[in-house]
């Protein structure tokens, strides 16, 4: 099958799982007069089809079936637009953490939010396993709650962590006093 037919069938898919019916203007005219939220909650129900029956084909002849789209139907939430700033989404996402991986009151990563702690390097290198970019990264200690352990990119020397690998991380003597933190806040005193 060519790259153009893969493309028009893939693009039915997307509007057939939200519940266009396609007509003779096309599927490419038909996705492009479709407003940005729209597209995209097309591409994610499409896809999550695609995943579910393995290939374009049956995931088009399993929407002909009315069992599967009242599923779709009841498992869908309408398309809403969310205008998070940047720590709304980050305490959105902070929320989702569990209470035995807090962040670290001290560690940034790049963008200046805290690291997420692993209390352990086993469970800290399987989460690494399954992250996109884990040829990137690394797992390293915690230099200031010692026995947490956080995940970094491998090359970058800023304010995401302030440990080298060829250096002990930890001084002899801390330059200053740790802040002791409330159990609440995610920290230890």
């Amino acid at each position: 099958m060519k790259k153009g037919k893969r493309r028009v069938r893939r693009l039915a898919l997307y509007l057939r799982s939200i519940g266009i019916q396609l007509n003779a203007a096309g599927t490419q005219s038909q996705y492009d007069r479709l407003e940005q939220e729209q597209r995209k909650f097309a591409r994610r129900t499409g896809r999550q089809l695609l995943v579910q029956f393995g290939s374009i084909a049956k995931a088009n002849m399993a929407l002909t079936n009315h069992v599967v789209q009242e599923a779709l139907a009841i498992n869908t939430q309408p398309a809403v637009s969310h205008n998070r700033s940047r720590e709304e989404q980050f305490l959105h996402h902070l929320s989702r953490w569990s209470p035995l991986t807090p962040p670290c009151p001290s560690c940034r990563m790049g963008c200046g939010f805290p690291k997420r702690s692993w209390p352990t390097r086993e469970w800290a290198d399987e989460v690494r396993g399954r992250q996109h970019d884990r040829d990137k990264l690394r797992v390293f200690e915690c230099p200031v709650r010692p026995g947490y352990w956080h995940l970094g990119h491998s090359g970058r020397r800023h304010a995401d962590s302030p440990v080298t690998p060829h250096k002990n991380p930890l001084p002899s003597t801390p330059p200053h006093p740790l802040p002791s933190i409330p159990f609440e806040t995610g920290g230890q005193v």
